[in-house]
């Protein structure tokens, strides 16, 4: 990934976090002249990080609506921080950025500008980068894939929407595993159907599950609470990585 950031600076510690737990950080960026980057975000190491020089891979966890703002412990509340927070052992970093808008979409040029300096400070497998999202963070993950394409080798969008339109610029060897309830009266299933529809006319690797009687906030906890997702998640790998 190359992006123009001409100044970098980490206000955090990157690299002292205890292994096993979500630490709270700030990426403060400059990109081109006069884009400035702020972003809060949660960054969680494997238990075995620091002894190990191994690479791992990486998960960017994109949260829904109300996790927005600039309080990062509202990010702890739900997703996959939640369950770090509840004691919960991933093999994997897992990046969780702030969306800084209560009320706005992911900013996904400053997500992946964040991402970048996640990815040359910590031992990541760039072969194996994913991205997971739910509602307004489910619309950040296809939008992810679409706009950065050769980053990720697996996109997880739940209980999101997008243009399919676009989708044409998703990259040919990832893999996409879309989830939606049937009770969800906030983001209707169709907005999921539609672009998994697409995919499939693109001939892309994608799956969907339409989960049965279960509303908007149940689909969140319903995938992430799947072994099989995991499963599934770290067997997908890119054939080069970005460089």
């Amino acid at each position: 990934m190359t992006r123009n950031i001409l100044a970098l600076a980490i206000t955090a510690a990157i690299g002292m976090c205890s292994p096993g737990v979500a630490h709270a950080e700030q990426l403060a960026a400059t990109s081109g002249v006069t884009t400035k980057i702020d972003l809060n975000y949660l960054m969680y190491t494997p238990d075995d990080y620091t002894s190990s020089s191994d690479a791992y891979p990486l998960v960017v966890w994109l949260h829904g609506g109300d996790q927005g703002g600039t309080d990062i412990e509202k990010v702890k509340s739900s997703g996959i921080p939640k369950l770090i927070e509840d004691g919960k052992s991933f093999p994997f970093l897992v990046f969780s950025p702030q969306n800084p808008s209560e009320e706005l979409l992911y900013p996904i040029e400053k997500v992946e500008a964040a991402l970048d300096e996640v990815m040359s400070k910590y031992r990541v497998d760039r072969t194996r980068v994913y991205v997971v999202g739910f509602s307004r963070g489910g619309f950040g993950a296809w939008a992810m894939a679409e706009q950065f394409p050769e980053t990720f080798a697996a996109v997880v969008p739940i209980a999101g929407g997008g243009n399919r339109h676009y989708l044409s610029r998703t990259n040919e060897k990832a893999a996409f595993w879309v989830f939606h309830g049937t009770n969800d009266d906030v983001i209707p299933l169709s907005d999921s159907v539609v672009l998994y529809e697409r995919l499939v006319g693109l001939k892309r690797n994608a799956r969907l599950s339409v989960l049965e009687g279960v509303d908007h906030s149940g689909v969140e906890w319903a995938a992430l609470n799947d072994p099989a997702l995991w499963d599934w998640l770290l067997k997908q790998r890119l054939e080069v990585a970005p460089q």
